[in-house]
């Protein structure tokens, strides 16, 4: 079947956040005179943010009627770090240029819709996908498919017809369990046992290569 649409993951596949939450939590953190470490703020990187308070508030001891007034300050932190300093892998803005009118584009992600929505205004990409779908859009996040069957729904196209771009394990069991094609993006990380069956790509540039595999 001809590819109609690619649903690209997020973090990892099309921006470096990392740094962004990690910086934010710490300076949110620094309000209780606390210094973490950047190998425990990392941690916020990997899970939901309000999974990683709780679990360093009980690793400390502290106890906190407040988890989702410490989640928004940190929050608002990381939507101005994105805003002023958003930053694409290389290639992505290359190559989401070259699919315009091609095939149809759609964001699937376990990070916040503002946060996504953030990053593609500030780096002039604010109207490349036809569809966004952040944590608050689902009940299960990733490795459950719930986001990507909810993205082909929008799209009212067939998992057959789609291909899903992700950076990591939980990533590609969900676009699996959805029945997507999938391709494993390396950017940092190199191929390995985490990459399945998936296609490996160590990044999305030359644009040309992929859209070559893609039949594009």
């Amino acid at each position: 079947m001809a590819l109609k649409a690619i649903l690209f993951d997020f973090d990892g596949v099309i921006a470096e956040t990392d740094n962004h939450h990690i910086a934010a939590w710490q300076r949110t953190l620094a309000v209780l005179g606390w210094q973490v470490a950047d190998d425990v703020a990392s941690r916020s990187a990997e899970i939901d943010d309000r999974e990683f308070l709780t679990e360093l508030f009980a690793k400390r001891g502290f106890n906190s009627d407040k988890i989702d007034e410490w989640v928004e300050r940190k929050q608002l932190l990381t939507v101005g770090m994105l805003k002023n300093s958003p930053w694409l892998y290389p290639g992505v803005a290359k190559l989401l240029r070259k699919l315009r009118g091609r095939v149809r584009l759609a964001v699937v992600s376990g990070t916040c819709r503002q946060n996504i929505e953030t990053v593609l205004e500030a780096a002039g990409l604010g109207e490349t996908f036809e569809t966004i779908v952040g944590k608050e859009d689902v009940n299960s996040v990733k490795p459950d498919p719930e986001a990507y069957q909810l993205a082909l729904k929008r799209l009212r196209l067939s998992p057959r017809s789609s291909v899903a771009i992700e950076d990591c394990p939980t990533g590609l069991a969900s676009a699996r369990a959805a029945g997507l094609r999938v391709i494993a993006v390396g950017h940092r990380r190199q191929f390995g046992d985490w990459v399945g069956d998936a296609t490996y790509v160590s990044g999305l540039e030359p644009a040309e290569g992929l859209l070559r595999h893609l039949g594009l």
